[in-house]
Protein backbone atom coordinates (compact mmCIF):
# COMPACT_ATOMS: atom_id res chain seq x y z
CA UNK A 1 0.00 0.00 0.00
CA UNK A 2 1.41 3.37 -1.05
CA UNK A 3 1.68 6.20 1.40
CA UNK A 4 0.11 9.53 0.37
CA UNK A 5 2.30 11.38 -2.16
CA UNK A 6 4.08 8.22 -3.31
CA UNK A 7 4.30 7.68 -7.13
CA UNK A 8 2.91 4.51 -8.74
CA UNK A 9 5.54 2.13 -10.10
CA UNK A 10 6.56 2.96 -13.69
CA UNK A 11 5.71 -0.54 -14.93
CA UNK A 12 2.11 -0.16 -13.80
CA UNK A 13 1.70 3.08 -15.77
CA UNK A 14 3.21 1.52 -18.89
CA UNK A 15 0.86 -1.42 -18.62
CA UNK A 16 -2.16 0.85 -18.41
CA UNK A 17 -1.09 2.80 -21.52
CA UNK A 18 -0.46 -0.40 -23.47
CA UNK A 19 -3.86 -1.76 -22.57
CA UNK A 20 -5.48 1.48 -23.76
CA UNK A 21 -3.67 1.33 -27.09
CA UNK A 22 -4.70 -2.28 -27.62
CA UNK A 23 -8.26 -1.35 -26.82
CA UNK A 24 -8.26 1.44 -29.42
CA UNK A 25 -6.73 -0.88 -32.03
CA UNK A 26 -9.40 -3.49 -31.45
CA UNK A 27 -12.11 -0.88 -32.15
CA UNK A 28 -10.63 0.40 -35.40
CA UNK A 29 -12.28 -0.80 -38.67
CA UNK A 30 -10.11 -2.99 -40.90
CA UNK A 31 -8.38 -1.23 -43.77
CA UNK A 32 -10.39 -1.01 -47.03
CA UNK A 33 -9.35 -3.42 -49.73
CA UNK A 34 -8.07 -1.95 -52.99
CA UNK A 35 -8.26 -5.14 -55.06
CA UNK A 36 -10.86 -7.82 -55.67
CA UNK A 37 -10.25 -11.30 -54.28
CA UNK A 38 -8.05 -13.23 -56.70
CA UNK A 39 -10.85 -15.66 -57.53
CA UNK A 40 -13.19 -12.87 -58.76
CA UNK A 41 -13.17 -11.87 -62.44
CA UNK A 42 -15.12 -9.18 -64.29
CA UNK A 43 -16.34 -9.10 -67.89
CA UNK A 44 -18.98 -7.39 -70.00
CA UNK A 45 -21.47 -8.57 -72.60
CA UNK A 46 -24.76 -7.54 -74.18
CA UNK A 47 -27.66 -9.97 -74.50
CA UNK A 48 -30.26 -9.80 -77.25
CA UNK A 49 -32.91 -8.33 -74.96
CA UNK A 50 -30.47 -5.59 -73.90
CA UNK A 51 -30.21 -4.01 -77.35
CA UNK A 52 -33.42 -1.98 -77.31
CA UNK A 53 -33.09 -0.59 -73.76
CA UNK A 54 -29.35 0.12 -74.35
CA UNK A 55 -28.22 -2.04 -71.48
CA UNK A 56 -24.96 -3.83 -70.82
CA UNK A 57 -24.25 -6.74 -68.49
CA UNK A 58 -21.31 -6.51 -66.10
CA UNK A 59 -20.46 -10.17 -65.43
CA UNK A 60 -18.93 -10.78 -62.01
CA UNK A 61 -17.72 -14.37 -61.53
CA UNK A 62 -16.78 -15.62 -58.07
CA UNK A 63 -14.31 -18.49 -58.39
CA UNK A 64 -14.53 -19.60 -54.78
CA UNK A 65 -12.71 -17.83 -51.92
CA UNK A 66 -15.86 -16.90 -50.03
CA UNK A 67 -18.99 -15.00 -50.98
CA UNK A 68 -18.79 -11.34 -51.88
CA UNK A 69 -21.47 -8.68 -52.14
CA UNK A 70 -21.16 -6.14 -54.93
CA UNK A 71 -22.69 -2.99 -53.48
CA UNK A 72 -22.21 -1.06 -56.72
CA UNK A 73 -20.70 -1.74 -60.14
CA UNK A 74 -19.95 1.18 -62.44
CA UNK A 75 -18.97 1.14 -66.11
CA UNK A 76 -16.63 3.98 -67.06
CA UNK A 77 -15.77 4.38 -70.75
CA UNK A 78 -14.33 7.11 -72.93
CA UNK A 79 -16.89 6.30 -75.66
CA UNK A 80 -19.92 7.04 -73.45
CA UNK A 81 -20.73 10.48 -72.08
CA UNK A 82 -21.66 9.32 -68.57
CA UNK A 83 -20.94 6.50 -66.18
CA UNK A 84 -23.43 3.63 -65.89
CA UNK A 85 -24.03 2.11 -62.45
CA UNK A 86 -26.07 -0.71 -60.97
CA UNK A 87 -29.04 0.24 -58.81
CA UNK A 88 -28.87 -2.39 -56.05
CA UNK A 89 -26.45 -4.68 -54.23
CA UNK A 90 -25.93 -8.27 -55.38
CA UNK A 91 -24.56 -11.14 -53.30
CA UNK A 92 -22.36 -13.53 -55.28
CA UNK A 93 -21.72 -16.88 -53.55
CA UNK A 94 -18.78 -19.17 -54.32
CA UNK A 95 -18.91 -20.60 -57.81
CA UNK A 96 -21.63 -18.21 -59.02
CA UNK A 97 -21.61 -15.62 -61.82
CA UNK A 98 -24.00 -12.68 -61.70
CA UNK A 99 -24.93 -10.47 -64.64
CA UNK A 100 -25.33 -6.94 -63.28
CA UNK A 101 -27.30 -4.71 -65.67
CA UNK A 102 -26.42 -1.09 -66.35
CA UNK A 103 -28.06 1.38 -68.75
CA UNK A 104 -25.60 3.03 -71.10
CA UNK A 105 -25.29 6.78 -71.46
CA UNK A 106 -25.12 8.67 -74.74
CA UNK A 107 -22.35 7.63 -77.10
CA UNK A 108 -19.40 9.92 -77.79
CA UNK A 109 -18.88 9.92 -81.57
CA UNK A 110 -16.04 12.43 -81.86
CA UNK A 111 -13.59 11.17 -84.50
CA UNK A 112 -10.47 9.61 -83.08
CA UNK A 113 -11.86 8.97 -79.60
CA UNK A 114 -9.78 6.09 -78.19
CA UNK A 115 -11.75 3.41 -76.40
CA UNK A 116 -10.77 3.11 -72.73
CA UNK A 117 -13.21 1.11 -70.61
CA UNK A 118 -13.00 0.27 -66.92
CA UNK A 119 -15.36 -1.21 -64.33
CA UNK A 120 -15.30 0.06 -60.76
CA UNK A 121 -16.50 -2.51 -58.22
CA UNK A 122 -17.48 -1.54 -54.69
CA UNK A 123 -17.77 -4.69 -52.60
CA UNK A 124 -17.87 -6.41 -49.23
CA UNK A 125 -16.33 -9.79 -48.41
CA UNK A 126 -17.91 -12.53 -46.31
CA UNK A 127 -15.66 -11.64 -43.35
CA UNK A 128 -17.00 -8.08 -43.24
CA UNK A 129 -14.24 -6.21 -45.04
CA UNK A 130 -15.14 -3.54 -47.61
CA UNK A 131 -13.24 -2.49 -50.67
CA UNK A 132 -13.21 -0.78 -54.04
CA UNK A 133 -11.32 -1.87 -57.13
CA UNK A 134 -11.13 -0.63 -60.72
CA UNK A 135 -10.43 -3.29 -63.35
CA UNK A 136 -10.24 -3.65 -67.12
CA UNK A 137 -13.11 -6.02 -67.94
CA UNK A 138 -12.99 -8.84 -70.43
CA UNK A 139 -15.09 -8.13 -73.53
CA UNK A 140 -15.09 -11.43 -75.37
CA UNK A 141 -17.66 -10.46 -78.00
CA UNK A 142 -16.56 -6.85 -78.48
CA UNK A 143 -19.77 -5.39 -77.03
CA UNK A 144 -18.35 -1.92 -76.43
CA UNK A 145 -16.93 -1.55 -79.95
CA UNK A 146 -20.14 -2.87 -81.53
CA UNK A 147 -22.46 -0.59 -79.57
CA UNK A 148 -20.23 2.40 -80.25
CA UNK A 149 -20.03 1.69 -83.99
CA UNK A 150 -23.80 1.15 -84.31
CA UNK A 151 -24.62 4.27 -82.32
CA UNK A 152 -22.29 6.48 -84.32
CA UNK A 153 -23.50 5.09 -87.64
CA UNK A 154 -27.08 5.74 -86.55
CA UNK A 155 -26.19 9.26 -85.39
CA UNK A 156 -24.54 10.07 -88.72
CA UNK A 157 -27.45 8.65 -90.74
CA UNK A 158 -30.17 10.35 -88.71
CA UNK A 159 -28.36 13.69 -88.91
CA UNK A 160 -29.03 13.55 -92.68
CA UNK A 161 -32.42 11.82 -92.87
CA UNK A 162 -35.21 10.89 -90.49
CA UNK A 163 -36.43 7.27 -90.68
CA UNK A 164 -39.88 6.60 -89.23
CA UNK A 165 -41.94 3.40 -89.60
CA UNK A 166 -45.68 4.03 -90.01
CA UNK A 167 -47.97 3.68 -87.01
CA UNK A 168 -50.33 1.22 -88.77
CA UNK A 169 -49.90 -2.08 -90.58
CA UNK A 170 -51.88 -3.16 -93.65
CA UNK A 171 -52.73 -6.76 -94.53
CA UNK A 172 -53.28 -7.44 -98.24
CA UNK A 173 -53.58 -10.48 -100.50
CA UNK A 174 -50.50 -11.06 -102.67
CA UNK A 175 -50.94 -14.04 -105.03
CA UNK A 176 -53.21 -15.73 -102.51
CA UNK A 177 -50.88 -15.13 -99.55
CA UNK A 178 -51.97 -12.81 -96.73
CA UNK A 179 -49.12 -10.31 -96.62
CA UNK A 180 -48.50 -7.49 -94.16
CA UNK A 181 -47.29 -4.16 -95.50
CA UNK A 182 -45.45 -1.52 -93.52
CA UNK A 183 -44.51 1.90 -94.87
CA UNK A 184 -41.26 3.49 -93.74
CA UNK A 185 -40.94 7.23 -94.33
CA UNK A 186 -37.45 8.52 -95.15
CA UNK A 187 -37.39 12.29 -94.78
CA UNK A 188 -34.20 14.29 -95.45
CA UNK A 189 -33.68 16.97 -92.79
CA UNK A 190 -33.32 19.93 -95.15
CA UNK A 191 -31.55 23.02 -93.87
CA UNK A 192 -31.15 21.51 -90.39
CA UNK A 193 -29.48 18.39 -91.74
CA UNK A 194 -25.80 17.55 -91.77
CA UNK A 195 -23.58 17.65 -94.82
CA UNK A 196 -22.78 14.46 -96.66
CA UNK A 197 -24.76 11.56 -98.03
CA UNK A 198 -25.99 8.22 -96.76
CA UNK A 199 -26.97 5.17 -98.78
CA UNK A 200 -29.57 2.81 -97.35
CA UNK A 201 -28.44 -0.42 -99.00
CA UNK A 202 -31.08 -2.75 -97.58
CA UNK A 203 -33.35 -3.49 -94.62
CA UNK A 204 -32.67 -6.93 -93.19
CA UNK A 205 -35.03 -9.63 -92.00
CA UNK A 206 -35.54 -10.15 -88.29
CA UNK A 207 -35.85 -13.24 -86.12
CA UNK A 208 -39.63 -12.89 -86.49
CA UNK A 209 -40.40 -11.59 -90.00
CA UNK A 210 -38.92 -11.50 -93.50
CA UNK A 211 -39.67 -10.56 -97.10
CA UNK A 212 -41.80 -13.13 -98.99
CA UNK A 213 -38.91 -14.44 -101.12
CA UNK A 214 -35.62 -12.99 -99.87
CA UNK A 215 -33.45 -12.39 -96.82
CA UNK A 216 -33.70 -8.61 -97.00
CA UNK A 217 -35.68 -5.76 -98.50
CA UNK A 218 -33.39 -4.03 -101.03
CA UNK A 219 -33.45 -0.24 -100.98
CA UNK A 220 -30.29 0.95 -102.72
CA UNK A 221 -31.09 4.66 -102.42
CA UNK A 222 -28.71 7.50 -101.56
CA UNK A 223 -29.91 10.57 -99.67
CA UNK A 224 -28.56 13.98 -98.80
CA UNK A 225 -30.26 16.41 -96.45
CA UNK A 226 -31.68 18.39 -99.37
CA UNK A 227 -33.30 15.46 -101.23
CA UNK A 228 -37.10 14.99 -101.38
CA UNK A 229 -38.87 12.65 -98.97
CA UNK A 230 -39.68 9.10 -99.98
CA UNK A 231 -41.50 6.03 -98.67
CA UNK A 232 -40.24 2.45 -98.67
CA UNK A 233 -42.98 -0.20 -98.41
CA UNK A 234 -42.06 -3.56 -96.91
CA UNK A 235 -44.03 -6.70 -97.85
CA UNK A 236 -43.83 -8.90 -94.76
CA UNK A 237 -44.46 -12.57 -93.94
CA UNK A 238 -43.47 -14.48 -90.78
CA UNK A 239 -40.40 -16.70 -90.65
CA UNK A 240 -42.51 -19.55 -89.27
CA UNK A 241 -45.73 -20.34 -87.42
CA UNK A 242 -44.11 -21.54 -84.20
CA UNK A 243 -46.07 -19.98 -81.32
CA UNK A 244 -42.88 -19.71 -79.25
CA UNK A 245 -41.40 -17.33 -81.83
CA UNK A 246 -44.02 -14.73 -80.94
CA UNK A 247 -44.40 -15.62 -77.27
CA UNK A 248 -40.67 -15.22 -76.63
CA UNK A 249 -40.02 -12.36 -79.04
CA UNK A 250 -37.65 -9.61 -77.93
CA UNK A 251 -36.10 -8.18 -81.11
CA UNK A 252 -38.36 -9.38 -83.89
CA UNK A 253 -39.80 -5.93 -84.63
CA UNK A 254 -36.48 -4.08 -84.77
CA UNK A 255 -35.45 -3.71 -88.40
CA UNK A 256 -31.71 -3.80 -89.24
CA UNK A 257 -30.84 -0.95 -91.61
CA UNK A 258 -27.72 -1.64 -93.66
CA UNK A 259 -26.19 1.70 -94.58
CA UNK A 260 -23.07 3.28 -96.04
CA UNK A 261 -22.01 6.91 -95.57
CA UNK A 262 -19.84 8.94 -97.91
CA UNK A 263 -17.46 9.54 -95.01
CA UNK A 264 -16.54 5.86 -94.95
CA UNK A 265 -18.97 4.56 -92.34
CA UNK A 266 -20.57 1.21 -93.09
CA UNK A 267 -22.64 -1.21 -91.05
CA UNK A 268 -26.00 -1.88 -89.47
CA UNK A 269 -28.18 -0.19 -86.88
CA UNK A 270 -31.71 -0.96 -85.74
CA UNK A 271 -35.00 0.93 -85.84
CA UNK A 272 -38.03 -0.44 -84.05
CA UNK A 273 -41.74 0.05 -84.59
CA UNK A 274 -44.21 1.47 -82.09
CA UNK A 275 -45.88 -0.72 -79.48
CA UNK A 276 -49.12 -0.47 -81.46
CA UNK A 277 -47.51 -1.77 -84.65
CA UNK A 278 -45.71 -4.50 -82.72
CA UNK A 279 -49.10 -5.73 -81.53
CA UNK A 280 -50.48 -5.53 -85.08
CA UNK A 281 -47.59 -7.65 -86.38
CA UNK A 282 -48.27 -10.28 -83.70
CA UNK A 283 -51.98 -10.28 -84.59
CA UNK A 284 -51.21 -10.62 -88.29
CA UNK A 285 -49.00 -13.64 -87.65
CA UNK A 286 -51.44 -15.28 -85.24
CA UNK A 287 -54.70 -14.70 -87.08
CA UNK A 288 -54.17 -13.72 -90.72
CA UNK A 289 -51.20 -15.93 -91.62
CA UNK A 290 -50.89 -18.82 -89.15
CA UNK A 291 -54.59 -19.10 -88.18
CA UNK A 292 -53.91 -19.97 -84.54
CA UNK A 293 -57.46 -19.01 -83.63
Amino acid sequence: MLRPGTRAPRIALMGAVAAGVLGLSACQAPARLDALPKSVTVGIQQNRDDYGPRRLEIKVANGGDGAITVTRATLESSVFATEASTERASEIPDGVTRDLRVVLGETVCAPGTPEDTRVRIEFETSDGRAGEATVTPGDRFGAIARVHAQDCLEETTLSIVDIVPADTLRVVDVAGVPTAQLDIAITPRGASGAAGAVTIDAIGRTILIRPPAADSWPVGATYTASDPASVVTLDIVPNNCNTHTVAEDKRGTFFPFEVTTDSGGEGTFYIGVTDAVRGQIYDYIAHDYCHWS
